[in-house]
């Protein structure tokens, strides 16, 4: 089995197995993710770090090669802003923009607050496919996908109930010799928010969940290594909308917090 989300053809990303999504021919959200973080921290050259990423996921993206632009909107003594655009054959799929702000050093006794989850010593590791069919019964289609290769240790929920918490890991590479890095690693996992916080509902005709139509990342530092601990919950309300949001956590305390927009999926 390939170990990466994509490989490179020229300027193409050429989507791996690895990438897909539990719906068919099309990727999960934490491939394009990961790699618009790429695009975007490469256009930052390291002035700046990464203070917000956020994604509109305007349609599937196809199992087909990728390209990414990259501009800048506003380039300040203290902020950088830039779009990158996803598309595929001339078809815009996804557009994401990014904040990298300045830094001022604080007084050590400005700390993230502890993380209040159990170290993830001793919790068995598993991939996130395993966990949903022991929580929930559900088993995905195919034999690969981010589904797949998501590594969980979970905590508690996960049974489609509308909250979820569980250290992750993702041991891919974005690209052969093009490492995921603690941030591009931690928008690939953002993703994930609507899957750990999925709520099913019984209605007429069947059950419905959610599907998330945007990804808002906000870091409050920069991650120091490819394992995060998420807290996600759904908040849906009658009209049939929702809105997922997780914090994310190191064994030091919070690095980031998620939120999506999702929409309820037609009954099945």
């Amino acid at each position: 089995m390939t170990d990466s989300i994509f490989t490179r053809d020229g300027t193409a990303w050429v989507p791996t197995s690895a990438a897909r999504g539990p719906w068919g021919e099309t990727l999960h959200g934490g491939a394009p993710a990961a790699l618009l973080c790429h695009a975007l921290e490469e256009g930052a050259d390291g002035r700046f770090p990464l203070a917000r990423l956020t994604l509109d996921l305007f349609r599937p993206v196809p199992a087909a090669p990728l390209e990414v632009s990259v501009r800048t909107l506003r380039a300040g003594r203290r902020l950088l802003v830039q779009e990158a655009i996803l598309t595929s054959g001339g078809t815009e799929l996804v557009r994401a923009t990014s904040v990298h702000g300045d830094q001022i050093q604080l007084p050590e006794t400005v700390q993230p607050p502890p993380s209040p989850l159990p170290s993830p010593d001793g919790i068995e590791e598993v991939s996130l496919a395993a966990s949903v069919r022991a929580g929930r019964g559900e088993s995905f289609a195919g034999q690969d996908g981010l589904h797949f290769r998501l590594m969980v240790r979970p905590i508690e929920g996960l049974g489609a109930v509308g909250h979820g918490t569980a250290w992750l890991r993702l041991p891919l590479d974005l690209a052969p010799g093009i490492p995921l890095t603690p941030t591009t690693h931690l928008a690939a996992c953002s993703d994930f928010a609507n899957g750990l916080g999925q709520r099913r509902i019984a209605v007429e005709g069947g059950t419905v969940g959610f599907i998330n139509a945007d990804i808002s990342l906000h870091l409050l530092r920069a991650p120091a290594a490819n394992r995060i601990g998420m807290a996600s919950r759904n908040e849906s309300h009658a009209g049939g909308r929702g809105i997922v949001s997780a914090e994310c956590w190191q064994e030091d305390g919070l690095v980031a917090r998620v939120t999506q927009t999702v929409l309820v999926m037609p009954a099945t």
